[in-house]
């Protein structure tokens, strides 16, 4: 049998989130405010941008050629297709979108230094409005 060392059970809640081990998985510690803010801002929010558009192009040729396969002769097909992955390319960042944003808010509170935390709010608070900015617009001159 190893040998362990002590368990340290937390009865009374008091210790800082940054020294609890991870009870969930990172999808859903996220926005239950249990990960790290600089894990939550920096690998999630940051780099989650490159993959999602990454994989998201991706799909798109892919199914843009899955077009093309599917009706040769016709350019139409091809556009089907592309049409189609950037439906999905869309509605996927929509969601990675709404974790991500909900996530840093909530996950805020959980640095040594709360000024990041302010700073991590502040990020989203404008990312968002960059994000509603042009739909709004759109919407208000009645293109719908």
């Amino acid at each position: 049998m190893p040998a362990e060392g002590p368990i340290f059970i937390d009865q009374f809640g008091t210790t800082p989130m940054h020294l609890r081990p991870p009870s969930d998985p990172w999808w859903k510690a996220g926005p239950r405010g249990q990960m790290e803010l600089w894990r939550v801002f920096w690998l999630c929010f940051v780099s989650g941008h490159g993959v999602i558009i990454g994989i998201g192009s991706g799909l798109m040729v892919i199914a843009m050629v899955l077009g093309f396969a599917v009706a040769p002769g016709s350019l139409n097909s091809g556009f089907a297709g592309l049409a189609t992955g950037a439906t999905v390319l869309g509605l996927s960042y929509l969601a990675f979108i709404v974790w991500c944003v909900v996530s840093v808010w909530r996950c805020a509170r959980n640095c040594i230094d709360h000024r990041w935390g302010y700073w991590a709010r502040g990020a989203m608070i404008v990312y968002s409005a960059m994000i509603l900015y042009p739909a709004v617009s759109w919407l208000a001159k009645g293109r719908f």
